[in-house]
């Protein structure tokens, strides 16, 4: 499905990125029943995480969304950590399995580390997780998806020790498949953890079969267009030079911006000021905590040592501007493509039932 020039400015006047999510919910819950009466089959795998990124997609805050993911639960035929099945019997989901989406969660160990995350035996040896994903991404048949840094980047697992490598080799999709040219799109949703949010819209997205506009890093541009900075309910401090100079000043009352404690708003990309997190409440910087860049693609290595100033950037006050306007209506758009979809489906199926 591709957004027309009239289409786009439709969605530019109808939806800011404020009505997002609002706009969202209901063509959110309708896109999973859609999947749930088309018997769509979703696997998801964890790698190396702590399954915050599975917390944080349960934890969506809002009834219609939490009814989406009821709808959603239908369709997990594989999920380690909310599925009833295990043993033999879950494994033998994976082996016959030809999912349509296949979600991972977590990083993956690779090179003599593969043995770092194992589940599941074959004539008593263990089945990597380099091994489960080898075997059904080439059977994925609409879509794979990265949910959080880990599964992303590579995340906090691929964090350089004091030798200067990560423990395990761990990668995440971006790496794994780079090389590999899988049939189907791969879109990444990084985050520590990711937005649960954009994750269902991305999921009624691609079981749509809406195309997802990607970026070089393969995220959705409807939420990796601009900067956190941009948004930021405290750039306008950052303007002005009022910058806090303890955590003593860091709440918003102090009318103050935090760049100078380490705020990474400047350098990651991601819709997070804009959507905010629990349910729309809130973002990192309104709560007082500085951006730690954990939507960044080089996170954590390339955004430590937290708390800490970088060299402060220059900014470019009208391409910033222009990106926000350009992020908003990127998220606005977003909201009328998987619209659009689900009208046109019914539609084509009204047409069908009345030939």
């Amino acid at each position: 499905m591709r957004l027309g020039r009239r289409g786009f400015v439709k969605a530019l006047t109808t939806l800011g990125a404020a009505a997002f999510l609002s706009k969202y919910k209901s063509f959110i819950v309708e896109a999973f029943e859609e999947a749930k009466s088309n018997d769509v089959k979703l696997v998801w795998l964890q790698g190396q995480s702590d399954s915050a990124c599975t917390v944080s997609l349960l934890q969506a805050a809002d009834p219609d969304l939490y009814d989406a993911v009821e709808e959603l639960k239908v369709g997990i035929y594989f999920h380690p950590t909310v599925m009833p099945d295990f043993g033999d019997k879950a494994i033998k989901v994976l082996e016959e399995i030809e999912p349509d989406v296949l979600v991972l969660e977590g990083s993956i160990p690779t090179g003599d580390m593969e043995y770092a995350c194992t589940f599941g035996e074959r004539n008593g040896k263990p089945v990597t997780l380099v091994e489960w994903l080898n075997e059904l991404i080439p059977k994925t048949k609409v879509a794979v998806v990265g949910f959080g840094s880990c599964a992303t980047y590579g995340g906090i697992p691929s964090a350089k020790d004091f030798e200067g490598k990560s423990p395990t080799n761990a990668v995440g999709l971006y790496q794994f498949l780079k090389d590999k040219k899988p049939a189907v799109p791969v879109v990444l949703l990084p985050g520590c953890p990711g937005h649960p949010d954009w994750l269902l819209v991305t999921l009624a997205a691609v079981l749509l079969g809406v195309k997802v506009d990607l970026d070089d890093y393969w995220r959705p541009k409807w939420f990796f267009s601009q900067l956190i900075h941009d948004n930021c309910a405290r750039r306008g401090f950052y303007d002005e030079g009022w910058f806090a100079k303890s955590f003593e000043e860091s709440d918003l009352k102090y009318e103050t911006c935090l760049f100078k404690l380490g705020c990474r708003g400047p350098m990651t990309y991601a819709a997070c000021s804009e959507t905010k997190w629990n349910g729309g409440v809130n973002v990192c910087m309104n709560a007082g905590a500085p951006c730690i860049g954990c939507m960044h693609p080089g996170f954590p290595d390339e955004t430590s040592p937290f708390f800490k100033e970088q060299s402060r950037l220059e900014i470019d006050l009208t391409k910033t501007v222009f990106s926000t306007l350009t992020g908003a209506v990127l998220v606005g758009a977003g909201a009328y493509i998987v619209t659009h979809a689900i009208k046109e489906g019914k539609e084509d199926k009204k047409g069908g039932e009345e030939k």
